[in-house]
């Protein structure tokens, strides 16, 4: 009998760092990983604002720290991975989950704003990336980095997402080319594609009815995603089972995607 089927969706890692893991996608992205046997690590601009994580964690028997970070400084992303290797040790499984939205029609779109959406969508998805794979994962021989991409790397909008989708599609494309450049180091480099799921970025955006009979119009599953929906993905992207997957970016997306 083959073993090695047993467990194939265990976590490829003891400990997990999540960026924007306070809120949003992140925030259920830290849940799961804290309810499936992993330690969690957090890093935010407003580490203290989600003690909840810090309850499930002793409900659940894992470790929890969270970090204060701005993820598009170099010196402060070095900072925190010290904190965090401080409490955790080497750390092999990353989530990078913080990214923001301006909306502003292209036209309007001034140079300060789209830099803002691009740093720390793009930029800091670099720096946690080569900092978390320099320091722990290529001189473990492994690893796991899970990015968050967008349906909007495929899709356009009428308006307003000038920065967003550019970001976005250059997240995936970065994870397609740290997907091939780290494979010799047995790191894996993946990203998740979601659709609308509520969180602050999109909230007010989403209370307005017509725009939300329009956004779940165009999902052909007919609701919006949700948290948990995107923390399956990064589960599976982060188990054993998905040793072999990288580069790619898996469309979590209800569809929506498939009809242009």
């Amino acid at each position: 009998m083959d073993q090695s089927m047993k467990n194939l969706f265990a976590p490829a890692g003891s400990a997990a760092l999540i960026t924007g893991g306070t809120s949003g996608l992140g925030h259920a992205i830290a849940e799961a990983f804290l309810q499936n046997g992993v330690d969690v690590a957090v890093c935010s601009r407003h580490p203290d604002s989600a003690p909840e994580l810090a309850a499930l964690a002793e409900r659940e028997g894992r470790r929890y720290l969270a970090v204060f970070c701005d993820v598009t400084k170099e010196d402060s992303v070095a900072a925190m991975l010290d904190e965090v290797e401080a409490a955790f040790g080497p750390v092999l499984l990353v989530v990078n989950s913080a990214g923001r939205n301006i909306l502003k029609p292209a036209e309007d779109y001034d140079a300060a704003s789209f830099a803002a959406v691009m740093d720390l969508n793009m930029m800091g998805t670099h720096l946690v990336s080569k900092g978390a794979a320099k320091r722990w994962m290529i001189p473990a021989g492994k690893g796991r980095i899970v990015n968050l991409s967008s349906a909007k790397a495929f899709l356009c909008a009428d308006r307003n997402y000038a920065a967003y989708c550019a970001s976005k599609g250059a997240v995936a494309m970065y994870t397609q080319q740290l997907g091939c450049e780290w494979a010799r180091f047995g790191i894996t480099v993946n990203a998740i594609a979601p659709t609308f799921v509520r969180t602050p970025i999109n909230a007010k955006q989403l209370d307005d009815p017509a725009y939300y009979r329009k956004v779940v119009g165009h999902i052909p599953m007919g609701r919006l995603g949700e948290g948990r929906d995107i923390a399956a993905a990064a589960l599976f992207l982060c188990s054993e089972g998905a040793g072999f997957i990288t580069g790619t970016t898996l469309k979590v997306d209800g569809g929506c995607t498939g009809l242009q």
